[in-house]
């Protein structure tokens, strides 16, 4: 390789161990020592994909509708009876499901006959109907909370617990403890769309990203009128718009907030499954192995310019760096928009980002006592084996000459004669 030699090579791999003892040093610090763990939360929320995303909500002709799904504002409507109304209206006109993102707690502060209603009317419409429940944190363990007719009415029942910090990703079951329970998102696809939730359960994903592309979904409140047409084979997601304890952090701007409710972000989940827009997420293992791989040939990189430029490698290193991560960033994006897969490149980032400063590190680790006694040390026993292999090869060459010497003298030495016969 042009202006490049085995000492470079083997000075890169010091500098990627190096990279690599330093991310280890830093990972395992980060659990027991405050003043590290803001690095951890920088590389945990920082995701590319939140760039991806922006790009394509501030395209033109870039937004999608999903006519499927409905958006059922239960805002202002403290009534059972009401709410138990509207089920049964849509269960009538032929609602393909029906999802309460709503818990429907303890009936003692509530009218009998209302609860009632509401019992009877999921009894009814079981079959349509997915109740949520959600898994809350206890000094035990877990202790979930569901609505009081779940267990009796027969009627599906999911998990609606979503993630604390910014939200980007659904899974088909959650695990709470020994318990796991189905998702929200897994119960009513596998209800609506069998086919498109089979498709995704088969992929084997342990987490799907959410597709937040912009798209449309129809909204509409409890006390709209509606008819048949409105209703059939369409999915209803019911859930209070106005209370602001349901919103969740998105790593995109939709409507103008980056605050959503967590029905609305279901919506995305369930639209990301049905309609073509699922993404393929690089592995942990291959976003590794990349980054590793790509690191090291970075490194032998910074340890040729070092070498070659002196006085301003520094300067040439941190070109050479920002120019390889906007090369990566835009092969990410490319990927991404084109194949709609992930290019994990936390790990590529990362080596390329600290290889300037372990390079450094490790020129100066070469000019260390002890660096150099162990380097002076090899180089004698390679000059010995040198000496001792110059030795063996002339003791061969000398045992030769002495073969031939000997050969030429018994052809110089005359033949008895003849004549004393």
């Amino acid at each position: 390789m042009m202006g490049f030699n085995g000492r470079h090579f083997l000075y890169g791999l010091g500098v990627l161990i190096i990279t690599v003892l330093i991310c280890v040093m830093v990972g395992a610090l980060s659990f027991s020592t405050l003043f590290l763990d803001p690095v951890g939360q920088v590389i945990k929320s920082f995701h590319f994909t939140d760039s991806y995303f922006y790009i394509e909500n501030n395209s033109e002709g870039m937004s999608d509708a999903n006519p499927d799904v409905v958006l059922y504002d239960l805002s202002g409507c403290y009534s059972r009876a009401e709410i138990a109304g509207a089920v049964q209206n849509l269960y009538d006109k032929g609602a393909k499901a029906i999802a309460l993102d709503v818990i429907f707690g303890g009936t003692s502060a509530h009218d009998p006959s209302a609860n009632d209603s509401l019992m009877n009317v999921m009894r009814r419409c079981h079959d349509r109907v997915i109740a949520a429940c959600r898994a809350v944190p206890t000094m035990d363990g877990f202790s979930f909370e569901s609505s009081f007719f779940a267990k009796e009415t027969g009627c599906h029942e999911a998990c609606v617990n979503v993630e604390n910090d910014i939200v980007r990703t659904f899974t088909p079951t959650l695990c709470f403890g020994d318990t796991c329970l189905p998702t929200f998102v897994s119960v009513i696809t596998e209800l609506a769309y069998p086919e498109e939730h089979k498709a995704w359960v088969e992929r084997g994903e342990q987490k799907s990203l959410i597709n937040y592309k912009y798209v449309f979904f129809d909204r509409w409140h409890i006390y709209d009128e509606i008819t048949e047409e409105d209703v059939k084979d369409r999915v209803f997601l019911f859930g209070d718009f106005s209370d602001l304890r349901d919103f969740h952090s998105i790593p995109v701007e939709i409507d103008g907030s980056r605050r959503i409710s967590g029905t609305t972000i279901h919506a995305y989940a369930i639209t990301t499954i049905t309609k073509e827009r699922l993404i393929t997420l690089m592995s942990e293992r291959a976003g590794l192995i990349w980054g590793v791989v790509i690191s090291f040939f970075f490194c032998v990189l910074c340890c040729q310019v070092t070498e070659k430029y002196d006085k301003i490698a520094g300067l040439v290193m941190n070109v050479y760096q920002i120019a390889l991560l906007l090369i990566l960033a835009f092969l990410g994006g490319v990927v991404f928009f084109k194949l709609r897969y992930n290019v994990n490149l936390v790990y590529v980032m990362l080596g390329i980002g600290l290889a300037g400063f372990s390079t450094d590190l490790w020129y100066y680790i070469t000019t260390t006592r002890l660096y150099l006694f162990f380097a002076n040390l090899k180089k004698d026993k390679k000059r010995d084996l040198e000496v001792a292999e110059e030795g063996s090869t002339e003791k061969v060459e000398n045992e030769e000459k002495i073969e031939i010497s000997e050969t030429n003298t018994e052809a110089e030495t005359p033949l008895p004669s003849d004549t004393n016969k």
